[in-house]
């Protein structure tokens, strides 16, 4: 009988989809968001997937004609530059305690 050895499992690479992102020479002059702005952006498009109605995202900076977004997509964290007009703010509502 053949001796068994163990051997560290293969885990398939997950693919990780990115969110599409405007150019940098596009956006313009950039101010931070303090504290981030919770933001729905509608109309998000992902590489591989196609686009997304409605992406929850906390949004982290803005220039005229964008807003760099934080999302959390595959439990990983992705930034995008998205035009202004795609996003909306959000509330958040009140943690129980």
């Amino acid at each position: 009988m053949t001796e068994h050895r163990w051997a560290l499992p293969q885990h398939q690479d997950v693919p990780i989809y990115a969110a599409e992102s405007m150019p940098l020479d596009r956006i313009g002059s950039v101010e931070p968001v303090d504290p981030p702005q919770p933001v729905t952006v509608h109309g998000l498009r992902f590489d591989q997937i196609g686009v997304l109605a409605e992406v929850k995202a906390f949004a982290v900076a803005r220039s005229d004609v964008a807003m760099s977004v934080e999302i959390s997509w595959q439990g990983r964290l992705q930034r995008a530059w998205v035009p202004r007009d795609t996003v909306t703010t959000r509330t958040l509502r009140p943690r129980d305690r």
